[in-house]
């Protein structure tokens, strides 16, 4: 089944009357952005909306990426869902025929809409109350122990997937969940790679998979709960909440985690935290056996699988507008320049800012802050002034306003400012001739010395930045090149020629194959 395109969904969601088939649904009226059009909250397997009938609000989800035994899925987790009974869950429905696009119904499922905020803007807007924190992973730490004690997994486990709805925490996108009726063998998601193990993949659907996650979110919790200049040194434009996936893959030369083993408090949890980023994926341990202190005789057992290739992170050059059409609606990061600041107010007097990537008047990329991001700015001090010229990279939803590519950013943190060194990577991992395998098995002998030995090697900083963390495996040259895929059928929300863009497409296919048209003029007689 092929679903509706970012674009589709966006066009049918403003009367949602006419789309949406459940007679419950059809009286609401979805949340409006800046521009008037339905405002999408999250990406992903799905697209989120805000619904209202005035009475009531939800939640709802739209799909764009297949999975064969969704109906399934859905049916175990919500009767489990209804039978525990707990507030840090909510009942969720699945509806096959939910919403009809163009005379073809496809699927949704909704739930009660969870008011509140992010983990991240959450613990952003409270980096000043270290008492709070420490409740707040106090409380995250109980959840995760009723989980296990419940058989159930959430599957992705990130500081997007889980909101705080007056003080006490919810967790929401269920997708990935497992629970105890459940037939499925397979995960039909990985999750975020910058809360995973290295060597999660689709086969790890069990009891083991929200442990590395639960305990990469109490060890961020506690050292910012201890030093909040953990947030700002070490920034991770909005991918994780502290760490990102290069600290779990080279554990002993994380500045990160360096510097956390510095504090006594965390001296331990550092320790114990790199062994368990080399052995094997099934034998991480509870985080309730985590937070108690492990024994030497737990490390004598390890078992080293390597590591396999996360669905890695998209980045796009923000000059190549060419390459946004495939990936609207979808989470991705930016790399560019910021060349011009717009700051100003709607016709009903919201404020909103804009970055531009290069030239308003060309329809450049740009970056839309408003609502909770000039909230955050405010709170923390920061400065729109302080990005221009920048270099950034800036990670979330890729959407489009009448043929311009834009993201609308939730937190100023989702903007990273780059060096020269990081541009440099970020660009090359933009390049479509750099791809990376998905799934693939990755031999790891330096992670087995390192468990064995437990090496220490000192990072050597360059320019007095710190050390990247985006390791060089995680970009691999591959002859494969792919091909922008442009739907005849659906409207194209951006500026491009098509020509253009498929003249692209055969020079591609022409490199590939190593061939070249040349036509030449024909000698006139």
């Amino acid at each position: 089944m092929k679903y509706p395109a970012f674009n589709e969904y966006q066009a049918a969601l403003q009367h949602p009357s006419r789309c949406l088939i459940p007679a419950g649904l059809q009286q609401c009226i979805a949340e409006a952005d800046l521009w008037g059009l339905p405002r999408v909250r999250s990406g992903g397997f799905a697209l989120t909306y805000k619904l209202t009938d005035g009475n009531s609000t939800y939640a709802l989800r739209c799909f764009h990426r297949h999975v064969t035994d969704r109906a399934e899925r859905y049916a175990s987790i919500n009767r489990y869902i209804q039978k525990a009974g707990v507030d840090y869950l909510e009942a969720i429905q699945y509806i096959a025929n939910g919403i009809n696009i163009k005379g073809t119904s496809f699927p949704i499922t909704y739930m009660k809409w969870v008011e509140g905020e992010t983990l991240e803007s959450y613990v952003i807007r409270n980096l000043d109350k270290p008492a709070v924190l420490e409740e707040l992973s106090s409380q995250f730490y109980q959840i995760v122990m009723d989980l296990e004690q419940r058989t159930i997994t959430h599957g992705d486990l990130s500081h997007h997937n889980i909101m705080v709805r007056n003080s006490k925490l919810v967790l929401v996108d269920y997708d990935g969940m497992n629970v105890p009726e459940m037939k499925q063998k397979q995960s039909c998601e990985i999750g975020n790679p910058h809360f995973q193990h290295p060597g999660r993949d689709e086969t790890i659907f069990d009891l083991t998979t929200d442990r590395f996650s639960s305990i990469v979110i109490y060890m961020a919790l506690k050292a910012l709960s201890i030093d909040k200049k953990f947030w700002y040194s070490y920034e991770t434009g909005g991918e994780g909440l502290l760490f990102r996936r290069a600290d779990f893959e080279h554990p002993w030369q994380s500045p990160l985690l360096q510097e956390m083993e510095t504090i006594a408090a965390l001296n331990r949890d550092v320790r114990q935290f790199r062994q368990i980023c080399m052995m094997d994926v099934h034998d991480v341990p509870r985080l309730e056996e985590f937070a108690n202190g492990l024994s030497l005789d737990f490390f004598t057992t390890i078992n080293d699988a390597g590591s396999v290739e996360p669905e890695r992170t998209i980045y796009l050059d923000a000059q190549k507008k060419y390459l946004f059409l495939s990936r609207l609606g979808e989470i991705v990061s930016v790399v560019g320049r910021i060349d011009e600041i717009f700051d100003g107010k709607t016709r009903d007097g919201v404020p909103h800012v804009f970055f531009n990537f290069g030239n308003w008047k060309m329809k450049c990329f740009t970056v839309v802050l408003w609502d909770e991001a000039l909230s955050l700015m405010q709170t923390t001090g920061i400065d729109p002034q302080e990005y221009k010229n920048k270099w950034v990279s800036v990670t979330g939803m890729l959407t489009s306003y009448k043929r311009r590519p834009q993201m609308i950013v939730n937190t100023p943190f989702d903007i990273e400012i780059l060096d020269e060194e990081r541009v440099n990577q970020k660009i090359a991992a933009s390049s479509p001739f750099w791809f990376v395998r998905k799934s693939q098995s990755v031999a790891a002998p330096l992670r087995k010395i390192a468990v064995q030995n437990h090496l220490s090697v000192e990072p050597q900083p360059v320019n007095n930045q710190p050390v990247a963390q985006i390791p060089p495996a995680q970009v691999a040259v591959d002859n494969s090149l792919p091909f922008i895929d442009i739907n005849p059928q659906v409207a194209n929300p951006l500026d491009i020629n098509n020509d253009v863009v498929g003249k692209i497409n055969d020079l591609y296919k022409n490199v590939k194959t190593g061939t070249r048209t040349v036509k030449r003029k024909k000698k006139a007689h």
